[in-house]
C-alpha cells in the first residue's frame, strides 16, 4: 500500500535532509517522497535534486510557484499516487515506527478517512513536550485543538482530493480548516495515542507567518463557523452540547476583546444566545447581565 510524503520546503536548507532522513528511515519502504520547492532562495532546491538523484524515483521534486504551504500541498496532492497522505513541514521528525504503525492501525476500520494522531513538539529552547490524544468526539477535539496535527496526521488520499485539498486563501488555521471540512463530508476519524511525530519551532523562515492578531480572528471566526454547522446541520446534537461549545467560545472571545472589543462584542451579540450564562456563579452571571458584555470585557481587560 504505497503512502505518499508531502514536503512543502520553502528556505529549509538547514532542515530538511534531516526530515526527508527520517522519512528514508521509516521501517514502512512503500513510499513516495514528493518535495515541493516553494520560491526559496537559499541553497533547498539544490539539497531537494541531491536526494532526488539518490533516490531516483523514491523521491520527486516539484515547484510550486504560489507563495504558502496550502498551495505546495496542493501540488503534492495533484501528483501523489498513493492510498495515505502523509504531510510532513520540511523542519519536522518521523520516528522510524510512525508510518508503519499507522497503516497497520488504518486496517482496523476500512471506512477510517484519517488518522488524528499524538505527537510531540520540540520549543524553540529545545524542551521537549508530548501531546497526546485520548479517543474523543472528533467535532470536540477539532473545537479544542486537539484532533491532530499536520504531520501526525495520516490522511486518505481520496478523502482530501474529495473535499478539494487545503484551503489557500488562509493564513493561518488550515489544518483546522482542511479536518472541518473532512468531518462536513461524514469522514470517519481514527484517534491514535502513540506519538511518532516530532513538531520542531523555529523563530523565522517558516511558509506561513502572519499578525498573530489576524491568527486569533481566524481561529475563533473558524470556531463560530463549526458552531453554525453544529447547530443547522446536527440540531440534537447541538442542544445536548451547546454548554460545552458556547463555554469555549466565550473563552475565546476575551482574547479577542483584548485588541479587538468591538469585533468581540459583534460576534457574542451574532452568535450567542441572549440568555447565555457564562459563569458557574449566580451573582456573576447577573453581574454579567447587569454591565453587559462590553462593560464586562473592559473590566477584564483593565484587570489583565
Amino acid at each position: 500500500m504505497l503512502v505518499s510524503v508531502i514536503i512543502p520546503c520553502f528556505n529549509v536548507q538547514e532542515y530538511v535532509s534531516e526530515c526527508i532522513e527520517s522519512v528514508l528511515g521509516q521501517n514502512y519502504q512503500d513510499l513516495e517522497i514528493i518535495c515541493i520547492d516553494n520560491n526559496s532562495s537559499d541553497g533547498t532546491l539544490n539539497i531537494l535534486q541531491k536526494y532526488s538523484t539518490e533516490f531516483p524515483g523514491k523521491v520527486i521534486v516539484l515547484k510550486e510557484p504560489r507563495k504558502g504551504a496550502p498551495a505546495a500541498r496542493n501540488r503534492g496532492i495533484t501528483a501523489a499516487k498513493g492510498k495515505w497522505i502523509q504531510f510532513l513541514d520540511a523542519d519536522d521528525l518521523l520516528s522510524p515506527e510512525k508510518i508503519a504503525h499507522q497503516v497497520t492501525y488504518s486496517l482496523q476500520n476500512e471506512q477510517a478517512g484519517f488518522i488524528a494522531a499524538s505527537f510531540f513538539k520540540q520549543r524553540i529552547n529545545g524542551n521537549i513536550e508530548e501531546f497526546i490524544l485520548e479517543k474523543s468526539d472528533p467535532f470536540k477535539a477539532l473545537f479544542v485543538t486537539k484532533l491532530g496535527n499536520t504531520c501526525a496526521n495520516l490522511f486518505l488520499t481520496s478523502s482530501v482530493r474529495d473535499i478539494g485539498g487545503w484551503n489557500t486563501d488562509l493564513k493561518s488555521s488550515q489544518e483546522t480548516d482542511l479536518m472541518f471540512r473532512l468531518l462536513q463530508n461524514k469522514t470517519v476519524v481514527l484517534f491514535d495515542n502513540l506519538p511518532y511525530t516530532t513538531i520542531r519551532e523555529r523563530e523565522s523562515g517558516q511558509i506561513s507567518q502572519s499578525n498573530p492578531n489576524k491568527n486569533w480572528i481566524q481561529y475563533i471566526e473558524l470556531r463560530f463557523a463549526i458552531l453554525v454547522y453544529l447547530k443547522n446541520n446536527c440540531s440534537d446534537y447541538f442542544e445536548i452540547e451547546k454548554a460545552f461549545y458556547y463555554q469555549k467560545l466565550f473563552l475565546q472571545l476575551k482574547k479577542i476583546a483584548s485588541f479587538d472589543l468591538k469585533r468581540a462584542k459583534n460576534l457574542y451579540d451574532t452568535y450567542f444566545e441572549k440568555d447565555y450564562s457564562p459563569f458557574k456563579s449566580n451573582i456573576l452571571n447577573a453581574f454579567f447581565k447587569l454591565i453587559g458584555f462590553k462593560a464586562f470585557m473592559m473590566l477584564n481587560n483593565l484587570r489583565g
